[in-house]
């Protein structure tokens, strides 16, 4: 049970607020960064070295 009210207590990774607007991100979504990394780099890398 204590892990539980730790997890509570912890501060989101994310916290975005504009207007009424309200994201809250509690943990890092590693896949999805890894989609947009790998997809980044594939268009960077086929931008370059295209010229």
């Amino acid at each position: 049970m204590a892990d539980k009210s730790r997890l509570a207590q912890q501060a989101p990774f994310l916290d975005l607020r504009i207007g009424g607007l309200h994201v809250t991100v509690q943990t890092v979504p590693y896949r999805l960064l890894a989609l947009i990394a790998t997809v980044a780099g594939s268009v960077g890398g086929a931008t370059w070295l295209g010229r």
